[in-house]
């Protein structure tokens, strides 16, 4: 199979690079096996709907998000405190419901015309004039590639590349049956992390308890019986009237890149290039932004201009140093009251003893 793209995965950042490289008349093919591991509720920034616009995905994509009309926060405060999403200039915010959302994006770069392989990519050569993705039983050659594959890890060694971790941190959340009256966000800091408490689409809640390896390690958190009883600690857990989970889900997050964002006939998107920190609820637009401007920036180098392939990386490389500068802030002012184990930690650039310490053991445990 020849192609002018590849794009590796098909999350928001590659179901955008595939959107817009169709709407400039390129081949493209998607190759993404299909995933069972479930994805919590996400904060947006009021930046989606103009993303989505520009895809001209907005219409159904759209509608699996709804409005978030503020923010209930604890955050270097002693009380929770409201602040609402009308006192923003640029609009409120979105919850994201990433299963439906990922399926309309899907549904609309296939409708665009996108071939859509449903397998896992298991290689990736390259070759003077492009490159190769081998699957299953078929080999994608195309002339540039793609990776949207969600983190920096897997393109790092394809590209013989070391990632850069600035830090490792671990989402524990589970889905509560009851309900939200009220569409906001909800952020509580601990001790031990921070917690976030928001919709989950169509009934019930979503919360995420947000700590770092070795706070994990030592919390178990993993095990229903200690999130739980993390979170009937909180404040948060009375709107839900000690509602108990009976599953809790792990999701590795952190502040990781990779260190070259392109190369010969190949580019990284999204949590391919730069991975976040949930703290600034960026993730998903921050996705979507990554993946319309590095699919103009293949589009113009198949043309045979790759003047803006450098510039695609300064602005990769800006959004981490400009996150970093925010999250310190963010961090130092609830380290300024709690003096122990997680937050002090949080404003060093890695974890005591590397970010990875304790990764696995505290998942295993």
């Amino acid at each position: 199979m020849d192609v002018d793209v590849a794009i590796i995965v098909g999350g928001p950042a590659g179901c955008a690079a595939a959107l817009a490289l169709r709407s400039r008349g390129h081949s493209v093919t998607v190759i993404s096996s299909p995933t069972r591991r479930e994805k919590p509720t996400e904060t947006a920034l009021p930046s989606l709907p103009r993303l989505l616009q520009s895809l001209d995905a907005s219409d159904e994509a759209l509608g699996s998000c709804e409005p978030c009309y503020g923010i209930v926060s604890a955050w270097g405060r002693t009380t929770p405190t409201l602040q609402p999403s009308m006192m923003n200039p640029f609009g409120h915010a979105w919850f994201v419901h990433r299963a439906r959302f990922d399926s309309c994006l899907q549904n609309a770069a296939r409708g665009k015309g996108a071939i859509w392989l449903a397998e896992e990519a298991q290689a990736v050569h390259f070759y003077s004039h492009g490159g190769s993705v081998v699957v299953a039983d078929t080999t994608v050659r195309a002339r540039w590639i793609i990776f949207a594959t969600g983190s920096p890890s897997w393109p790092a060694r394809i590209t013989q590349q070391k990632t850069t971790k600035t830090d490792s941190m671990l989402v524990f959340w589970a889905r509560i049956p009851m309900s939200l009256q009220e569409r906001l966000l909800f952020v509580e800091p601990t001790d031990f992390g921070w917690w976030y408490v928001c919709p989950a689409e169509s009934a019930g809640a979503i919360a995420c308890f947000v700590t770092d390896p070795l706070s994990a390690r030592t919390l178990g958190p993993s095990q229903p019986v200690a999130w739980n009883h993390l979170f009937q600690a909180t404040t948060l857990s009375q709107q839900l009237q000690g509602v108990i989970a009976e599953q809790v889900h792990i999701a590795l997050t952190g502040l990781a890149s990779l260190p070259e964002k392109h190369g010969p006939h190949w580019i990284a998107v999204g949590d391919a290039a730069v991975k976040l920190d949930p703290l600034g609820s960026s993730g998903t637009a921050t996705a979507l932004d990554s993946g319309l401007r590095a699919a103009h920036v293949v589009a113009d180098a198949l043309f045979g201009s790759g003047t803006d392939l450098d510039r695609y990386g300064r602005w990769s490389t800006g959004l981490v140093e400009e996150f970093i500068c925010q999250r310190r802030q963010q961090y130092a002012i609830e380290a300024l009251t709690r003096k122990d184990m997680f937050w002090p930690r949080r404003l060093a650039r890695a974890l005591e003893g590397g970010p990875n310490e304790g990764l696995h053991q505290c998942i295993d445990d």
